[in-house]
């Protein structure tokens, strides 16, 4: 019994002897195996170095994921406020995505309107449907009349215009019957200007109107031009006041001489020239 107890004894003795014996350290060169470098300590202070070097590195490594966008890499992990954000981002790119496409059914209404390939009789009756830009994101009917009424805007009364070309009318705007502009005559081969800068929205033929050619300008302003021999620009391009555009001529089914057919379109509706323009 004694020598069990004298053995348990001895191992403390001997375990406090290896903790507090003094080892030494030495940093070598690998390349001229020279020392850099000397340690001198107990082994328990190596020990005590090493626990306290993993704690910091534990410590340092929690703060990092916690506290800084580094979190977000951690799988099943993050804040419920970044979560907030995503989502608030992810609704608003939805409700972009709907603007736009209702923006491109509205533009592409024009198109055909301007192509003569939309019924006359439905925008007389109000039936043109105009994109609202509002909250919602949805197409709004407007009536013919509520359309003139916001064509009394000061803002196009005081929009500086230049003729597309100087002529004689031979036929005058007339809702009733949809004829949405002015024809103006004037000799074939005749430049056509822009009334005010713009993109060309619409550079293409149809049967009816034959080579026409728009441009969306400032203010929701659309300038059309139809029946032309030729167009000088293409979808896209910048136009400056008093650019050619066109050429005068005689194309499409509904032309029956030289002449360039013009219309003006505000916020959706189509305006009489004549109120704006002197030809």
């Amino acid at each position: 019994m004694m020598s069990k107890n004298t053995d348990h004894i001895e191992e403390k003795v001997s375990w406090r002897h290896r903790m507090s014996k003094v080892y030494k350290v030495v940093v070598i060169d690998q390349e001229d195996l020279s020392q850099k470098r000397t340690y001198n300590g107990p082994l328990s202070m190596y020990l005590f170095t090493a626990v306290v070097g993993v704690l910091l590195t534990t410590a340092a490594t929690v703060c990092l994921i916690s506290f800084t966008p580094l979190r977000t890499l951690v799988p099943g992990y993050g804040d419920i406020e970044e979560n907030k954000k995503y989502l608030e981002l992810k609704d608003k790119i939805s409700e972009l995505e709907a603007g736009v496409e209702v923006q491109q059914t509205y533009i592409n209404g024009l198109q055909q309107m301007f192509a003569g390939e939309l019924d006359k009789a439905q925008l007389a009756e109000g039936l043109l449907a105009t994109a609202d830009q509002g909250s919602t994101g949805t197409v709004e009917v407007v009536s013919h009349s509520e359309q003139q009424r916001a064509v009394a805007s000061v803002g196009l009364q005081r929009t500086p215009f230049t003729a597309p070309v100087k002529g004689s009318i031979s036929a005058d705007y007339d809702a009733t019957t949809g004829h949405y502009g002015v024809d103006v005559l004037a000799a074939k081969g005749t430049a056509i200007k822009a009334i005010a800068p713009g993109v060309v929205v619409i550079s293409d033929w149809s049967v009816d109107s034959g080579n026409t050619l728009s441009i969306q300008h400032n203010n929701n302003t659309i300038s059309v031009y139809k029946h032309n021999s030729s167009l000088l620009k293409k979808v896209g391009e910048y136009v400056r006041a008093g650019e050619a555009v066109a050429i005068i001529g005689n194309s499409g089914t509904l032309s029956d001489g030289p002449h360039l057919h013009f219309e003006l379109w505000y916020q959706g509706a189509p305006v009489n020239p004549k109120n704006y323009i002197t030809f």
